[in-house]
């Protein structure tokens, strides 16, 4: 995936963040990761993205974690 790409998805995150429905906190993000407070959790991984964006793995490490959440969030308005 090309820079170009990855800002873009990043940008439709940020917008899809902003309207998102989270579970009740704190929940298990992911094996690793425990999330206390979502919006936390997203401006510091929108951060880290932009200030590592030439390295793909840290990058890719970040955008996982925000695929997740997001993944979680559609989990959560689809049972509601």
């Amino acid at each position: 995936m090309s820079i170009q790409e990855h800002e873009q998805e990043l940008a439709d995150l940020a917008i899809y963040f902003q309207t998102a429905k989270f579970p009740a906190v704190p929940f298990k993000l992911n094996k690793y990761i425990v999330v206390h407070d979502p919006a936390l959790l997203i401006s510091g991984d929108i951060s880290r993205i932009q200030m590592f964006k030439g390295n793909d793995t840290v990058r890719d490490s970040l955008f996982k974690h925000l695929r997740e959440l997001k993944a979680i969030c559609e989990e959560t308005t689809s049972h509601e």
